[in-house]
């Protein structure tokens, strides 16, 4: 009988249902379902009851792999920092860099090294690391992902930076830093960088300069370590686990032609893929998943090792490895099977983020010599074939990385801009477009598509407009943001872009959109009740946005439920606002319903043409275009 080095399954009984299929991934499954108790005074009555799943599958394992799970067997491995870890580490590292060909066409020789980096010495070196200025050298180094937490970690000033030059002492370096130094010497790597320490924190100059170069940090690193279980500096990357306990079991068998074959067995609870295992504590978000700045290190990382709470993984562009079965996973069989359209519906599951970063990443960033085939927007459940121009796409995706992006968390918000500006900077050769204050502006296409944003609803109360970006840009708003504009299918523009006078830097941007677009003229008697109504009488071609005491006598209120108002602020009371025209399409969710959407804006000064934004709402096109309403007029103005 077959043991698992794991807790007896209390739902499996006698009276379990068993059932047998084959699997595509050349296996048999056997899953058990036992029996929904009928009697009343069962607890477990009324609940669906657990689906055990017992895998029996041939994987197709390297050489190398097959001689570590062999040595496993007999090593003790407490840990995720066991010397069995590390050697498992190390054979993930050295069968990527020897035989998988995309990984191998990003790299031509040594990169150059980050301005600084930490000298750990060499494996087993007893010797204090020190921060190494490096002065154009070039060679192999590491990166450490991690959380700051609410403490303050160990960094570099312009007071002690003549210190950390000589020596930085193990026993001062908090837990996380302390495990990455040993995991870098153990994977025979000498130089290892570190935020904190490898930027100078209280120079705003030097932070400036080497945040800009981050993504090339990251992008040129030989692989990056992500503490993906620890909320500040001192948690720590290793977790005590029984390393066998998760690992499949070997099975040697004769096939019908004499032949010594091997099986793998496991069960559900024992796999890392999402359509087997259900969202159990391994694969609860994790502090790591939750940072904004984090979102570009995973992005721009060509090759990961994840230290999690009970077992370390490895993705670089071709494949997973982890410590759990099957053990091994094609980066496309992962795209496919575990990337979800929205990362929400799985509660921030780490493997559809996972799924999603590495689709962006083959897609866009560490692009293969063979062109990768076209794909559908992930927003699958509002678009159909042909439904959007293949050039769009790169929008659309847009989009989707700054909505996961818009959802993590951020301590200082004026870095919106710059903790992204990163993944841009990747993105903008590959693709031949020009970024600039969180869109993309070399046509009018590009700056159309990046309007098309939504701030999500939020119980809390709107906070105020963030002063780095123009306010018709998402990186203007604190919170999270969704991109509806993006839902309609065979889009069409409903204003014409006039010209973008734009200046700034990566950290802080400024701008001036000049476009013409139909306007309606409307009055906010709170961020809650909206009404249209009639222009003014005195109306000569300049339009006011100054607040008023009191809302107009001709009112066409307007109903919320059908006509979807999103503030990216609280207005306050009795405000001029105005719909201004943006865009048109079908509802594939609404039988192919034709929608407007329109920006908010409120006016910037007394007769003036100038506007900034402050919502986002979307009408259904009869309700737009009825004669029941006053007017629309065609205006030009300029969005600051």
């Amino acid at each position: 009988m077959l043991a698992f080095k794991e807790k007896p399954y209390e739902s499996i009984s006698l009276s379990s249902k068993v059932t047998i299929k084959t699997r595509q991934d050349s296996g048999i499954e056997v899953s058990f379902v036992d029996p929904v108790p009928k009697s009343a005074g069962d607890p477990r009555n009324g609940k669906k009851s657990p689906v055990v799943y017992i895998i029996f599958q041939s994987i197709d394992l390297p050489r190398r792999f097959k001689s570590m799970l062999q040595l496993s067997e007999i090593s003790h491995d407490p840990n995720t920092g066991s010397e069995a870890a590390c050697r498992l580490a190390a054979t993930w590292l050295e069968e990527c860099l020897e035989t998988h060909k995309r990984c191998l066409a990003s790299i031509s020789g040594d990169p150059p090294l980050p301005h600084r980096v930490i000298d750990v010495g060499l494996i087993d070196d007893l010797a204090e690391p020190y921060l190494l200025e490096t002065s154009g050298q070039m060679g192999k180094y590491l990166t450490l992902s991690h959380c700051w937490g609410g403490g303050t970690p160990i960094k570099t000033t312009k007071e002690n930076i003549q210190r950390h030059r000589t020596g930085v002492r193990l026993a001062d370096l908090p837990r996380t830093f302390r495990d990455a130094v040993h995991v870098t010497r153990k994977l025979g790597c000498r130089y290892l960088w570190i935020d904190s320490l490898c930027i100078i924190q209280d120079d705003r100059k030097d932070w400036e300069v080497e945040a800009i170069l981050m993504h090339q940090y990251y992008k040129q690193s030989l692989l990056t370590i992500a503490a993906a279980d620890g909320n500040n500096s001192n948690a720590g990357l290793f977790r005590d686990r029984d390393g066998l306990k998760n690992r499949p079991s070997e099975l040697g068998f004769t096939d019908i032609n004499g032949s010594s074959r091997q099986l793998y067995a496991y069960t559900n609870t024992m796999s890392f893929e999402l359509a087997r295992s259900s969202l159990s504590d391994s694969y609860k978000p994790s502090p790591l998943y939750d940072r904004a700045w984090v979102f570009q290190e995973q992005a721009l990382s060509p090759r990961t090792l994840t230290y999690a709470r009970d077992r370390l993984s490895w993705r670089c562009q071709e494949m997973l490895f982890d410590e759990r079965a099957p053990l091994i996973k094609s980066v496309e069989d992962f795209i496919i099977k575990d990337k979800t359209t929205n990362i929400a519906r799985r509660g921030g599951d780490p493997r559809s983020t996972d799924a999603t970063i590495a689709e962006l990443q083959r897609k866009w960033i560490f692009p293969g010599p063979i062109p990768n085939p076209s794909r559908s927007v992930a927003n699958a459940g509002y678009h159909a074939k042909c439904c959007y121009l293949p050039e769009d796409e790169f929008f659309v995706e847009w989009g989707n990385v700054v909505r996961d992006y818009t959802q993590r968390g951020m301590t200082y918000q004026s870095d919106k801009l710059i903790a992204i500006q990163g993944i841009a900077d990747a993105l903008a050769p590959m693709v031949s477009r020009t970024y600039f204050a969180g869109i993309w502006v070399e046509s009018t296409k590009s700056i159309f598509m990046g309007l098309l944003w939504s701030s999500m609803r939020q119980k809390l109360k709107l906070s105020q407009r963030l002063d780095i970006a123009p306010s018709w840009s998402w990186a203007s708003t604190e919170g999270a943001v969704i991109w509806p504009g993006h839902w309609l299918c065979r889009l069409e523009s409903r204003i014409q872009i006039l010209e973008l006078k734009r200046s700034g830097t990566a950290v802080k941007a400024t701008a001036e959109l000049i476009i013409e677009a139909n306007l309606r003229p409307a009055f906010a008697e709170d961020s809650q009740v909206f009404a249209v109504i009639n222009w003014p009488e005195e109306h000569t071609g300049e339009i006011s946005g100054q607040s008023t005491n009191a809302p107009p006598r001709s009112r066409w209120p307007l109903d919320r439920r059908e006509i979807p108002v999103s503030l990216d602020e609280n207005l306050g009371s009795n405000v001029p606002v105005w719909f201004a025209e943006l865009a048109a399409g079908e509802v594939h969710t609404q039988a192919n319903r034709k929608d407007v959407h329109c920006l908010v804006l409120v006016g910037c000064g007394e007769n003036s043409s100038t506007f900034r934004r402050v919502g986002y709402s979307m009408w259904k096109e009869s309700i737009w275009a009825s004669s029941e309403l006053p007017e629309t007029r065609k205006m030009t103005l300029a969005i600051l």
